[in-house]
């Protein structure tokens, strides 16, 4: 029984530093827990407004991608007429005259010009497609982009509408008087124990004593 209260006094003793330093470390928790939420609440803030920005950006970015998608369009249509028309001055500078064809080597000149444009143009419509594609991920994007800034602002508003940290602070702080009370108990019921156990065995030593003499 004795070392049965000595080790329940010493556990005790353990628990009751750590229950001190838990004390010393609850104190002005709800401030430095309010600082923090506000801290937080502030950091969510300037995030959301970056996220604006960058959805704006990209936005404009799409729609920079679809103006030159058009132009990309109208330059097609315009390398089409110009590529008709040099391949008709070819054919109306094939002529022979008296046998000759003076204009002949400016006719080869432009059919080979329309070809280039040909190409050219061909180019051009492929480069018109991808920005058109560009312009429309572009534009899916900025939208997921306000998604997320619509979810940050829903988690900002929650933060910072978090009332209970003096709540949850006094909570804890109760538990820890909870538990000191009940360590005194098992302290007290230990240290008894302790002294119950030295006095039997006081009687014993005595009563040993006493047989040998």
């Amino acid at each position: 029984m004795l070392v049965f209260g000595l080790a329940g006094v010493l556990m005790a003793g353990v628990i009751a530093v750590a229950l001190v330093l838990g004390a010393f470390a609850a104190r002005n928790l709800d401030d430095r827990l309010a600082a923090d939420q506000a801290r937080i609440a502030a950091s969510l803030t300037r995030l959301s407004a970056t996220m604006e920005s960058l959805a704006i950006t990209v936005q404009n970015g799409g729609t920079t991608l679809q103006t030159s998608s058009e132009a990309m369009a109208e330059a097609q249509a315009v390398l089409d007429t110009a590529s008709a028309s040099m391949g008709a001055l070819a054919g109306a500078l094939n002529i022979s005259i008296l046998g000759s064809q003076p204009f002949a080597g400016a006719s080869q000149n432009l059919e080979e010009l329309a070809r280039t444009l040909d190409s050219f143009k061909g180019r051009t419509a492929t480069l018109g497609a991808n920005l058109y594609q560009n312009s429309v991920d572009a534009g899916v994007m900025a939208g997921q982009v306000r998604d997320l800034k619509t979810q940050l602002n829903e988690l900002t508003v929650r933060v910072t509408g978090f009332d209970q940290i003096g709540e949850l602070v006094a909570l804890l702080i109760g538990g820890i008087v909870l538990a000191a009370l009940l360590l005194a108990w098992v302290a007290v019921g230990a240290a008894f124990c302790a002294w119950v156990g030295w006095k039997l065995r006081r009687i014993g030593a005595g009563d040993g004593t006493s047989a040998a003499g």
